[in-house]
């Protein structure tokens, strides 16, 4: 039978995170979750997000409200392709993986702690003021509170000075003691008004922030101890948290030069050894390539000077990793997806992976990595022969 429904949009909100949100609160099977986000998609066009490589200042946002829209689910449609398609069970990936963990009062007051500690270290003009950092109705334990209590996120706001005081600890601080600031971004990028459209300069800024802080621990060796993989780690979860946001984390992640500074960072720390930060840039590749199959044009994308590097730099990375030894199995899942995801992009794509022998080197990989990994492999090299 058919399931009748109406659904809210917001002109400029991403359309799968909206059919995700829609899914749960309706409790229905997440073989919706294509069919819901495609039919929004067809109904808003242009507007249902940003595309690949257009800049955190081409987002846009509607304030008149949500638009209602009547919304037919067909069960028999709802978990497959059209018949035209090949279908796969695991292929490609819908929707974003997210690093939530850490948005509750205990774990956030350390946190906070943690970082007036280290404001009493900052230098000249880096500290926070003491109405932003005092133990007293500050910013900062507002900021921490609304983030904590995520039953409420929908009624609840982040001012700009919350953002800023975060802008300002990632730029200002020593690579020693901004970690903490990195991770208050990862759980702020999930909050809807924080994530919002109008903050994409914000997060656009932010970016540029880890992006540089991951740069200069690679490039500084006497760092060590907590630093040198809490930032990388923090970072790949900020981004990977990014695409999962709004609007505005959303368009700040895949602006063309941003995205290709993420990649390239990526492939600096393919080779880690923590197994957490390994884990992080896999899943900043899975829902990199989750935006750009869920972003693609029918046609394929038309590649320019800012994008027409980004098969490249994705493949290699996966090349290397898969040449590491390094990673474990939960890592090496995503990474098949998110290859098996990347080759359905387009024909640009799946053209460079079948040249660089992909298939036979990911299933090689894989198969020493578990049932699940081996089978998603399958269907990945079965795209590729």
């Amino acid at each position: 039978a058919v399931q009748k429904f109406q659904i809210g949009y917001n002109n400029g909100d991403n359309p799968f995170n909206t059919a995700q949100t829609f899914i749960d609160t309706h409790m229905l099977d997440q073989g919706f979750l294509s069919q819901i986000a495609d039919y929004i998609q067809n109904r808003v066009g242009a507007d249902a997000g940003p595309t690949l490589g257009a800049g955190a200042a081409g987002a846009t946002s509607s304030a008149s409200g949500p638009t209602p829209m009547d919304l037919d689910l067909e069960p028999s449609t709802s978990t497959t392709m059209t018949s035209s398609a090949k279908t796969y069970q695991h292929l490609p990936m819908k929707g974003y993986r997210k690093f939530e963990t850490g948005a509750d009062m205990k774990i956030l007051a350390k946190v906070c702690g943690k970082i007036r500690e280290f404001n009493s270290s900052a230098i000249d003009n880096n500290n926070l003021s003491p109405s932003e950092i005092s133990s007293d109705g500050n910013v900062l334990d507002s900021l921490c509170q609304t983030i904590a209590t995520t039953n409420r996120y929908h009624a609840t706001s982040i001012s700009d000075m919350e953002l800023a005081i975060i802008l300002k600890m990632m730029k200002d601080w020593s690579l020693e003691h901004v970690f903490p600031s990195i991770d208050l971004a990862r759980l702020v990028s999930l909050h809807p008004d924080a994530a919002k459209s109008s903050r994409s300069a914000v997060w656009n800024s932010i970016i540029h922030a880890a992006l540089d802080r991951c740069d200069a621990i690679s490039a500084n060796s006497s760092i060590q101890g907590a630093p040198k993989t809490a930032i990388p780690m923090l970072s790949f979860r900020l981004f990977a948290n990014c695409f999962h946001g709004g609007m505005g984390t959303q368009s700040a992640v895949v602006d063309a030069t941003n995205m290709t500074r993420i990649l390239k960072c990526v492939d600096e720390y393919a080779t880690s050894g923590n197994k957490n930060v390994r884990l992080a840039l896999v899943t900043v590749l899975l829902n990199a390539a989750s935006f750009m199959k869920a972003s693609a044009p029918a046609g394929g994308y038309q590649y320019n000077s800012g994008t027409d590097n980004l098969p490249d730099l994705f493949l290699i990375t996966v090349g290397n990793i898969c040449g590491s030894g390094l990673y474990e199995a939960e890592a090496i899942a995503r990474l098949v997806v998110a290859l098996g995801t990347a080759v359905l992009i387009d024909g640009t794509w799946l053209a460079k992976a079948k040249a660089l022998n992909m298939g036979s080197m990911l299933q090689h990989v894989a198969d020493q990595h578990g049932e699940k990994a081996r089978a998603i492999a399958t269907e990945v090299r079965s795209i590729l022969e």
